[in-house]
């Protein structure tokens, strides 16, 4: 009975504080190592990805300033694309997670493991974003022109204003001449 409890009672020359901080520093250092290789693998595979995405951003026209690629080796990484999309790791799966931020959180768009069904996606979007932009620009430009067509019609209604003031003197005149008729001939 007493082996029993000289087992399970250690005796306090064994407890080292410093042993416990060394072992503490030992375990902190295998999970920075273990981060740090989680890290540089995220980096490195959106590396690849920027990589993918670096023609069609050549491609751009050289007015449009929505899109930018840029790495930013935040936790998680990501790969900007513009304002609010970015594409990132995900820490569970790996796979590729294309982003967008909104007012009403983050919508993932597209997920996928493939490098090259990422950047598909990506380069459809920034498409279907530069039509859109350009039906919205000409969408401003269209009120511009309805109002020359009703400057070019008033211009040609003009002579019809003429004929309108005309008609409202000519009726206020007889209307004033009535008037002073009627005082005329009922004054004794």
């Amino acid at each position: 009975m007493d082996d029993k409890v000289k087992a399970i009672a250690r005796p306090a020359a064994t407890r080292s504080l410093r042993e416990a901080i060394r072992q503490a520093r030992l375990e902190e250092a295998g999970r920075l190592d273990q981060t740090a290789d989680l890290r540089d693998s995220e980096m490195a595979r959106l590396e690849l990805l920027k990589g993918e995405l670096e023609s069609v951003f050549a491609d751009l026209p050289a007015q449009d300033d929505r899109f930018q690629l840029a790495l930013v080796p935040s936790r998680p990484a990501r790969l900007w694309i513009d304002l609010f999309t970015y594409a990132a790791i995900d820490d569970s799966s790996g796979a590729y997670l294309f982003v967008r931020n909104s007012e009403n959180g983050r919508r993932t768009l597209f997920s996928s493991t493939n490098v090259g069904e990422v950047a598909d996606r990506i380069t459809s979007h920034m498409a279907r974003e530069i039509v859109r932009r350009e039906r919205q620009e000409a969408a401003l430009l269209e009120p511009s022109r309805r109002e020359e067509k009703l400057v070019a019609e008033e211009g040609s209604a003009g002579a019809g204003a003429g004929v309108v003031i005309a008609a409202f003197v000519i009726g206020l005149l007889t209307g004033a001449a009535g008037l002073f008729a009627a005082v005329w001939l009922t004054v004794p």
